[in-house]
């Protein structure tokens, strides 16, 4: 909870401060403050503290987002038909962030709603996911490589996660048929890990979100549009196939990523690739539209990777809400890629059709 130096640090002035948490995120903390002004109407930010734990330079992703956000809000005011993103917003001296004494920063955004978080979508809401993700592709495609520091080095390095996974895994045995099984998985799919690595130069590559999941989609209170794409502290430079296997894996699980028997939806699977293909399929080499599949299988196992290895180090990287969390999240990545393996001839032929 930000405590009133924090908020006197962003709002000297507000008065009837009311703080709401947001409980969707699994690494930064969010806030939405009410507040009003002498003179004014009530008034909605958001409050962030970043997690010093994942972002090592806070101060080099403040500024990735500085120039994200910037970019993004030319592109709206020259457009005129593109989708809100946030801005960030600064106090009355100016400044736009606060460092506390635990190394964490603190920054405020705009309010984006009344809007509502998803865990699950219907086929025709993945269909809108993977249009404001091929928006959002093709609205930062601009942004030039060196504008940009990594935020997070090493991610999306899936031989580099099983790597350290082996490094961990060397120091433990099962302790539970759960932990059999991820063990397990881990073992039959080792080669997906290297699924990309010798055609990398083949890729596309531009600045990517890099965290398109299904909370990071805002929907519309009271109808089915979809608002804007938020938490923009993972945007890098990296690839279009990552970016487009992360959404797939989040949207396409129809039972969402708490379920104990996740199911991997063709129908989903379909509704996404038709909407991103449609409005940016130029973007993708030949290269990608032959892995656009692959791209899920190979995100839906990296994020169990890294769920299980997050677990077997007592929960240091994702927050958790009961110790056996992350145990459980790689359990249901794990159940996840084995039902889309049950359908790779279906979605391969899906996948063909649409290309065709």
């Amino acid at each position: 909870m930000p405590s009133n130096a924090i908020l006197h640090f962003f709002l000297p002035e507000a008065r009837s401060i009311r703080i709401i948490t947001c409980t969707d995120g699994n690494i930064n903390g969010t806030w939405i403050v009410h507040y009003s002004l002498p003179g004014s109407a009530d008034k909605l930010v958001v409050l962030q503290r970043l997690n010093p734990a994942v972002f090592p330079d806070p101060h080099g992703l403040m500024e990735n987002f500085r120039i994200v956000t910037r970019h993004l809000a030319e592109q709206r005011e020259a457009r005129g038909d593109t989708p809100l993103f946030p801005r960030l917003l600064a106090n009355p001296s100016g400044q736009d962030f606060f460092l506390d004494t635990d190394g964490s920063l603190w920054r405020m955004c705009s309010y984006i709603g009344p809007a509502r978080v998803l865990h699950t979508l219907t086929a025709p809401q993945a269909g809108l996911a993977g249009d404001m993700l091929a928006h959002f592709h093709l609205l930062s495609k601009d942004i030039a490589s060196d504008q940009l520091t990594d935020p997070l080095p090493g991610f999306h390095d899936t031989p580099g996660y099983l790597t350290k996974f082996d490094a961990i895994a060397a120091q433990h045995t099962p302790k539970s048929s759960v932990e059999e099984y991820c063990f397990k998985s881990i073992s039959s799919l080792r080669q997906v890990a290297s699924l990309f690595s010798p055609l990398m130069s083949q890729l596309r590559s531009q600045v990517v979100h890099a965290d398109p999941k299904n909370s990071n989609f805002l929907f519309a209170q009271d109808s089915e549009q979809i608002l804007s794409l938020i938490d923009l502290d993972t945007v890098r430079y990296g690839y279009i196939l990552h970016d487009l296997g992360d959404c797939l894996r989040s949207s396409c699980n129809r039972a969402g990523e708490e379920s104990d028997n996740p199911t991997f939806s063709p129908e989903h699977f379909t509704a996404l690739l038709a909407a991103y293909l449609t409005r940016a399929r130029h973007l993708l080499s030949k290269t990608d539209e032959g892995l656009l599949l692959e791209s899920a299988s190979l995100l839906i196992f990296e994020l169990g990777l890294r769920f299980f290895t997050d677990h077997l180090q007592n929960n240091v990287y994702f927050k958790v809400h009961y110790p056996a969390q992350n145990l459980h999240r790689a359990l249901v990545q794990f159940r996840l890629h084995a039902s889309l393996m049950a359908q790779e001839s279906e979605l391969q032929k899906r996948v063909k059709s649409l290309l065709t």
